[in-house]
């Protein structure tokens, strides 16, 4: 596109010619513009000017030389801003818009003209806007009623023609919102109108919907045209204003005194629709305007076609709305069928699974109510009460309990369902099933049922450990009497070596003293490990005896007597400083000789076991290491338990109880310290013992 209507001839580049029509259509151009009777601007897109002539300069009173880069509403003051809306719209979609009617202000005069708007591309890239402009106050006048009367017939065509060309648009819109948009845009054009809007009543209120062009309104209020628009709208009949005189003459007190108001014409027509008003029609016009029996004509038939338009798209919406709810509620109700099968199909697989848990289960299963009758029993509850599980349902927990046990479990059942206590788990004896055989032991749990929050009941699980309880007090029976009844013959066999020991002996027979010692010293080991385990199981538990012990001497007596124990073996003790505090010397002394020999027995013969002892605040810690392979994952949780014994061969060879490091561990807890072990094969393993310095007297609980 041109950057201006006269160029300068092209120059010619190095080394080739210049094009050879560029020369000649130049000046044609720059001729055209310069000589033209109308008006002719170009614009970029931020509304720019990039080239205007000189009919066009003398229009909008500026200088051609002077207006390149300023933007046309400076240069074009008092104008229309329908005018400036036109060509963004068509810089946006590219359509043509033709005769939009303006009026300035130039030199004191009021000069109306009629501006034609269309789209062009740069050469260099881009979109522009053209304005072709007719100066209407240089025409010639009227040619007299003759001529004025041949005309009008083909004026009423052309009326007619924009008429069915806005209609041809309205029947394409749909929503209200397309409506406007026929209507303020192609509706306006065929007019020549300068701006328009839409009012609707909203809550008793009259409201500008949709507004275009110097109507256009930023709070959505009709402004200061709301009398006309009102008036249309209650008296239901359109108002014609053809200037501002017309205005203030109208509504004398809408226009303050001495205020000036831009030459106008304004049309407002209410929009009827089945003899009734829905709503309003505003129309404004540049200048004045004189609106004759055609020209109402004309605007009345372009608001009945927009009033038929917003109706009908009004009930398409409507329809529209109604078809959604519709569908939407189809779809709900068929989503809530789904859910209802879903919820069926789970609730009977939830109630099978139920069932399944209650019949398979391995212990006794019930549901009581709140008054304690029995709602489900499965199979395994009943066959412990020896009965049928259809006649325990609904019968009471206090009819079905045995005797002894009853009130006990009358009084877990209530403090379970008031919610004092999350369960309660009770040893009951009950009646042998056999007269004669050894009673039974059942341990019952209550615990509450309760479904989002509300109790429904209270159940109950219940599994038989006679069997346990018969073999575990045979257990601590057996090791009762073999802790205690051997150590009566084993302090004679011990007396009876020591004795020998004393006497003179030749080689052979002091070896064979000295085997017994040993042999009856690992025999008292292992009955006082006996009798501990037996004390902590069932019986009082390690009972202490503190007072005030030096720890580092008591850890380097220990590794004497390990060494002594263990030729060859050396047990290297690192104690910087004494470590004063209040034990039971012997119980202490046990577990770490348990410790340091546990060390011995599962390390290397050619490494040494290294025990080292420290305070730490108010705390003692002693730590027992030894080399070796590290002991594996899955075994370190089972360490401390009785009778559990490594897989090292050489322990295999050594049978022993598997005892000392429970034992350890117990002393260690009766103290109110914990015994924790770490093992790598880069650091070799290692027991830390942590005691508090000061400890109350008292037992280890039962592990």
């Amino acid at each position: 596109m041109m950057r201006s209507l006269k160029r300068e001839p092209q120059k010619r580049r190095p080394g080739g010619a210049a094009r050879s029509r560029a020369p000649a259509t130049d000046p044609l151009l720059g001729a055209i513009g310069k000589d033209a009777p109308f008006g002719f601007a170009v614009a970029d897109p931020e509304l720019r000017c990039e080239a205007m002539n000189p009919a066009f300069a003398r229009m909008v009173g500026a200088d051609p030389g002077e207006v390149t880069g300023r933007p046309l509403p400076e240069v074009m003051r008092g104008a229309s801003p329908a005018l400036f809306e036109g060509m963004r719209g068509v810089l946006a979609d590219g359509r043509p818009r033709y005769r939009i009617p303006v009026v300035l202000e130039v030199g004191g005069e009021t000069r109306r003209a009629d501006f034609t708007l269309y789209h062009t591309e740069s050469e260099v890239g881009g979109a522009r806007v053209v304005a072709l402009a007719r100066d209407l106050g240089t025409l010639p006048p009227a040619l007299g009623p003759e001529r004025s009367a041949r005309l009008r017939p083909e004026a009423v065509a052309e009326r007619m023609a924009r008429l069915q060309e806005v209609t041809a648009a309205l029947s394409a819109a749909v929503g209200e919102e397309e409506v406007a948009q026929v209507i303020l845009g192609v509706g306006l054009h065929v007019l020549g109108a300068s701006g328009g809007s839409l009012c609707f009543p909203v809550n008793g209120v009259l409201e500008v919907a949709h507004a275009a062009g110097s109507m256009a309104t930023r709070d959505g209020t009709p402004g200061p045209l709301r009398a006309p628009l009102e008036e249309a709208f209650l008296r239901e009949e359109p108002v014609w204003i053809g200037s501002a005189d017309d205005l203030r003459a109208r509504y004398p007190g809408l226009v303050p005194a001495g205020a000036a108001v831009s030459e106008a014409a304004w049309a407002a027509l209410p929009l009827k629709v089945r003899g009734r008003t829905g709503g309003v029609l505003g129309i404004g016009f540049a200048g004045t305007h004189a609106f004759g029996e055609e020209a109402r004509s004309f605007v009345e038939a372009l608001a009945h076609h927009c009033a038929q338009a917003v109706d009908r798209s009004r009930l398409y919406e409507t329809q529209r709305q109604l078809r959604a709810q519709a569908e939407e509620a189809a779809e709900t109700r068929e989503l809530l069928v789904r859910e209802l099968r879903r919820t069926l199909r789970e609730r009977d697989e939830s109630a099978a699974v139920l069932d399944a848990l209650f019949g398979n289960a391995p212990v006794g299963l019930a549901l009581l109510d709140g008054e304690m009758r029995y709602l489900r029993v499965n199979a395994f509850l009943a066959a412990l009460q020896g009965r049928p599980a259809e006649q325990l349902l609904g019968k009471t927990l206090p009819e079905t309990a045995p005797r002894v046990a009853r009130a006990d479990l009358v009084h877990d059942f209530h403090e379970v369902a008031e919610g004092r206590v999350p369960l309660v788990e009770r040893t009951v004896v009950a009646p042998p099933r056999v007269p004669g055989d050894t009673q039974r032991t059942i341990v019952v749990t209550l615990f509450p049922v309760a479904v989002e929050g509300r109790l429904i009941g209270v159940g109950a699980l219940a599994h038989e450990v006679t069997g346990q309880r018969v073999a575990e007090q045979a257990r601590r029976h057996v090791l009762g009497v073999v802790g205690h009844d051997l150590r009566s013959p084993l302090m004679a066999i011990t007396a009876s070596a020591e004795l020998l020991a004393s006497g003179p002996l030749d080689e052979r027979a002091s070896r064979s003293v000295g085997r017994i010692q040993r042999a009856s010293g690992r025999m008292e080991g292992i009955i006082r490990a006996l009798v501990d385990y037996t004390a902590v199981q069932g019986g009082p538990g390690i009972t202490l005896h503190p007072r005030p012990t030096e720890l580092s001497s008591l850890l380097r007596t220990v590794a004497e007597e390990c060494e002594a124990a263990h030729a060859g073996r050396a047990v290297r003790v690192i104690a910087p400083e004494p470590v004063q505090g209040e034990w039971d010397g012997d119980r202490l002394g046990q577990a770490l000789a348990n410790l340091v020999g546990n060390a011995i027995q599962y390390s290397p013969e050619d490494t040494p076991v290294e025990a080292a002892c420290w305070c730490d605040g108010d705390d003692a810690v002693v730590e027992v290491t030894n080399a070796g392979a590290p002991i594996p994952p899955e075994q370190v949780a089972h360490l401390f338990e009785p009778f559990r014994r490594g897989d090292d061969e050489r322990t295999q060879r050594r049978r022993g109880l598997g005892l000392g490091l429970y034992i350890a561990v117990q002393i260690a807890a009766a103290h109110g310290g914990a015994i924790r072990v770490r093992s790598t094969a880069e650091r070799g393993t290692t027991f830390s013992v942590r005691l508090p310095r000061t400890v109350t007297r008292g037992r280890a609980p039962a592990s």
